[in-house]
């Protein structure tokens, strides 16, 4: 599906799942941002192409401009007084190069069938890699949909397929950043409720990409509402369901989060 199709809009409803459990939230305002097309550089700017049958080691989506600066990174966790984050995907031509993602940066590449070994994007493996074909630089698809949070950094491996000829591989990068009202048991129980059952249309988000939501780091507290950078305690969603003012963390929770 094209990613546009998934993008919230101002007033939207959403749940977003955290390895810890869901965060819930109201899309404030929002800006979509598009840079294309945005040509591989090396950190100090230069352009790369990729040899016939080689691979390029891990690299940042780095403004041209200024490559200090990481186009998809948000320093704060907030900005004109909301919690923001970034929601979209990649485009990719041409169709030899296989890019694979990795949220955050260094950390294992996400999304391979469970019973298989570790992708090696250095071999070019054909598995939980994006390409022109599920995500054509045209029109990036959900096929990859990402969720990329404050303060944190996304870094890609490319591999050119082409056995005869190199190739510089040409990105669309298109998301939307999203301005929310956190949610909270205190202020607003019911609604939580209504989510978790599914009450009310609403859109559920999985931070990062892939099989396994990431960590919400310092952005929320398992222990007391009002703690971590957006004042959140992440729940299931047997307990949204069964949400209240005075709902309290049982236990500390570090995974599993449904």
């Amino acid at each position: 599906m094209p990613i546009e199709k998934k993008w919230m809009q101002p007033n939207y409803l959403f749940a977003l799942l955290f390895r810890e459990g869901f965060m819930f939230g109201r899309v404030i305002k929002r800006r979509l941002m598009n840079w294309q097309p945005w040509e591989l550089i090396d950190s100090n700017g230069n352009e790369v192409d990729i040899a016939a049958s080689s691979h390029q080691a891990e690299v940042r989506f780095r403004d041209p401009r200024n490559t200090q600066n990481d186009i998809l990174y948000l320093e704060n966790a907030t900005d004109s007084g909301f919690a923001w984050f970034l929601h979209g995907a990649f485009g990719i031509k041409p169709q030899w190069i296989n890019m694979y993602l990795r949220y955050p940066e260094g950390d294992i590449i996400p999304g391979k069938f469970p019973n298989i070994d570790p992708i090696r994007p250095t071999s070019g493996d054909d598995i939980a890699r994006l390409n022109g074909i599920n995500s054509p630089y045209e029109q990036p698809t959900d096929f990859q949909e990402v969720v990329i949070m404050p303060r944190t950094h996304i870094g890609c491996e490319y591999y050119n397929k082409d056995s005869r000829r190199a190739h510089q591989p040409i990105v669309n990068i298109d998301f939307a950043l999203y301005w929310f009202e956190v949610l909270t048991c205190q202020e607003h129980s019911d609604l939580i409720r209504q989510i978790s059952s599914r009450a009310v249309p609403c859109t559920f988000l999985t931070v990062g990409f892939g099989n396994l939501a990431h960590d919400h780091g310092t952005l929320g507290d398992v222990s007391k509402w009002g703690q971590g950078d957006w004042g959140f305690v992440p729940m299931t969603l047997d307990e949204g369901r069964k949400a209240t003012p005075a709902w309290t963390p049982r236990t500390a929770r570090t995974g599993g989060g449904v």
